[in-house]
């Protein structure tokens, strides 16, 4: 009986022992699991939200509106240069103008726009040896439609870092002016167009002109270059360089039958604003690399290299302890499965 009551308990002894054991290895894994770091998933919904947005539609895609100020001047019969004054004669053939346009990329680099241009132009010569120094003066409007390209494409290699754009432009237009022709030294009005003589002049050399007609009108040609700086993501500084042909010889209100028709020029600089373009359309900025950044940049690589290194040994060294830890239990467990069977045995063989 007492032989009985020891075997019962050596063999509930061992049984604790193995429980023990198990319950041990559990614990073991699940600590394993929670020293494990978790990845937390980030979303880029509100980076996106805050990069802009595109909410005036499909219609506004490559849509900008620019505005610019700058100066025109005059070639035709009155002009004492060939193809641009000289500094001294800046002050009597330079006047200032105004443009507005309103653009919209289309495809392939092709695009449109619609201008309106206002300004004034000015002229002085001496037209014949033995004539007087005659000049005018012209006020005028214009309206046009102009077809663009981008010359990046088939003149530059594609760079993400540049920031200039140059589009070329030609269309058709109508231009709406008053020029008065008159000599230089007496004021005396020579000619005009787009006014009409008051009645109480006539006959007179100093005439009295009126407003009271329509303006004259002709057709024109405007063709040149846009050159556009892309400050950010929204605003351009742009550069038009736009020569004007015309369908007349009376922008200066003289005219002669073996000359060419008139022109004129316009250069300005004005301020681009792109509709619905968001932070992705960015320039990029280039990054100045100097000697300390590459010797920082290559201690940090140094140090992350002997970082992982030492991380590598250490998981390999706890993956070692582990497993031996692991090899251990089941050895003692075994042992005590082998141990309950002999002492199974011994108590059968008792009774």
């Amino acid at each position: 009986m007492i032989k009985n009551i020891i075997t019962f308990f050596v063999i509930g002894m061992m049984a604790f022992n193995v429980v023990f054991a198990q319950e041990t290895t559990e614990k073991k894994k699940k600590e394993k699991k929670e020293k494990q770091p978790k990845t937390e998933k980030t979303t880029s919904t509100d980076e996106s939200s805050e990069e802009g947005d595109k909410s005036l539609g499909v219609v506004f895609d490559g849509a900008s509106i620019f505005v610019s100020a700058g100066l025109n001047y005059y070639m035709g019969d009155i002009a004492a240069y060939k193809f641009f004054p000289r500094p001294r004669q800046f002050k009597n053939h330079f006047t200032g103008g105004f443009k507005a346009s309103i653009a919209r990329d289309i495809k392939w680099g092709l695009g449109a726009q619609l201008n309106y241009q206002r300004g004034s132009l000015i002229g002085t010569r001496k037209t014949g040896k033995n004539s007087s120094t005659v000049s005018f003066e012209n006020q005028y409007f214009d309206m046009s439609f102009q077809v663009r390209y981008l010359l990046n494409k088939a003149l530059f290699k594609k760079n993400e870092y540049n920031r200039f754009y140059i589009y070329g432009s030609v269309g058709f237009g109508s231009m709406w002016y008053r020029s008065r022709l008159y000599d230089t030294e007496t004021l005396n009005t020579k000619d005009f167009e787009g006014w009409v003589e008051v009645d109480n002049t006539k006959g007179l050399a100093q005439k009295t002109l009126s407003d009271k007609v329509p303006r004259a009108k002709t057709w024109t040609i405007p063709y040149g270059l846009t050159v556009n700086y892309r400050y950010n993501y929204k605003i351009d500084i742009h550069l038009d360089i736009t020569q004007t042909s015309t369908f007349t010889d009376r922008l200066d209100a003289f005219n002669r039958s073996w000359t060419a028709y008139d022109k004129y020029n316009y250069i300005g600089l004005g301020i681009t604003y792109n509709f619905n373009r968001t932070k992705d359309d960015a320039p990029k900025k280039r990054e100045k690399v100097t000697k300390n950044d590459t010797e920082t940049s290559d201690s940090n690589s140094n140090d992350e290299i002997k970082s992982s290194i030492f991380s590598r040994n250490k998981s390999n060294k706890s993956k070692k302890s582990s497993s031996k830890d692991d090899e251990l239990l089941n050895i003692r467990l075994k042992l005590f499965e082998t141990q309950l069977k002999l002492f199974e045995m011994q108590y059968l063989l008792g009774q």
